[in-house]
């Protein structure tokens, strides 16, 4: 894909972790339909989705045991990015 850009970054809407790649391959997971161009840096949209996806959020997970990264990896590749898709536009960021 080459550079995002100055001040930007890709970011992967179903998350390109090992589970992931392992469940779902790499084709599914590194391909132009799962990536965005997103803002990057302190602050920026890239950087609270991150925070997000690390955080431990019980009223979305059920759960104080498990992050949001942990509780998405268990869903399907169509749940997650459906998932990722409603926090890229919640955050203000689009998906082309």
């Amino acid at each position: 894909m080459g550079a995002a850009g100055a001040g930007k970054a890709w970011h992967h809407i179903v998350g390109q972790t090992t589970s992931n790649l392992e469940r779902f391959g790499a084709e599914a997971i590194h391909n132009t339909g799962n990536l965005v161009r997103l803002e990057h840096g302190k602050g920026s949209i890239h950087q609270e989705i991150t925070n997000l996806y690390n955080s431990v959020q019980p009223e979305l997970t059920g759960s104080w045991d498990i992050t949001v990264r942990q509780w998405v990896n268990t869903l399907s590749y169509e749940e997650q990015q459906d998932f990722g898709i409603r926090v890229i536009k919640a955050f203000g960021g689009t998906v082309e």
